[in-house]
């Protein structure tokens, strides 16, 4: 009785799994003759917040290379109240916000941040209406750019007789030695001054969601003290 052949018997010819076996082989060495294309995983979301005051960094961690970037200046301290119950002081001007994005970024890369300091209170009020301490600048220097949102004005120290004092600007952005097309500036609101025994407003921040950067309020008959407020140091947030 004579055996029936198989494919397996048969010269040239494999079984079913050695087929496939073999076309998978094939698959595999014809995709390593294709060009590579490299996928950068970003893994932008997660937000950082840097709000202490002085040099902060940010270093970039592997499979990001871009964060947009927000920055807010320091708000300038409240000025003090002049010697006349009536002679209010100036809120201080808030600092001023700017964002950006940058791209193409290596891992590993730190970024310094100098975060803005918040402006002090005014120690003292007279005729010239001397005023209370600016809010500090917060920076960043990356790719040859100085990015700056400006810290806002302290407030002006009431007159020794009633009137008003000047009210205070806030902070203006800037960028420096080169230019980033993704770059936008908001003014610090401005620190208002009011008069007889009216309250010197401190400029609101221009950040959104926080009153970072925001001036402190003046002295006054109405805020029920002589003393100004200090104003709240700027922050960066980094997404």
């Amino acid at each position: 009785m004579s055996r029936r052949r198989t494919g397996r018997d048969i010269p040239g010819r494999s079984s079913g799994s050695s087929e496939k076996k073999n076309f998978q082989m094939r698959k595999a060495a014809r995709s390593k003759r294709l060009p590579h294309v490299f996928t950068t995983i970003n893994r932008r979301g997660a937000t950082t917040l840097l709000t202490t005051q002085g040099t902060q960094t940010y270093t970039f961690e592997k499979g990001v290379d871009e964060a947009v970037i927000e920055m807010v200046g320091g708000g300038g301290g409240g000025g003090k109240r002049g010697k006349a119950l009536s002679a209010s002081a100036g809120g201080g001007g808030a600092g001023a916000k700017i964002t950006f994005t940058i791209s193409d970024v290596a891992p590993g890369t730190v970024l310094t941040f100098n975060v803005g300091a918040a402006g002090a209170a005014g120690t003292h009020a007279s005729n010239s209406g001397s005023r209370a301490t600016a809010g500090g600048d917060t920076t960043l220097t990356y790719g040859g750019i100085t990015y700056t949102a400006g810290g806002g004005n302290g407030g002006a120290g009431g007159q020794d007789t009633a009137g008003d004092a000047p009210d205070s600007a806030g902070g203006a952005g800037s960028q420096s030695g080169g230019t980033n097309s993704t770059f936008s500036a908001t003014a610090g609101n401005n620190g208002v001054a009011r008069a007889t025994s009216g309250t010197g407003v401190g400029g609101t921040s221009v950040g959104i969601g926080h009153s970072w950067g925001a001036g402190g309020n003046g002295g006054s008959q109405n805020n029920g003290t002589a003393s100004g407020a200090a104003g709240t140091r700027g922050f960066v947030k980094i997404t």
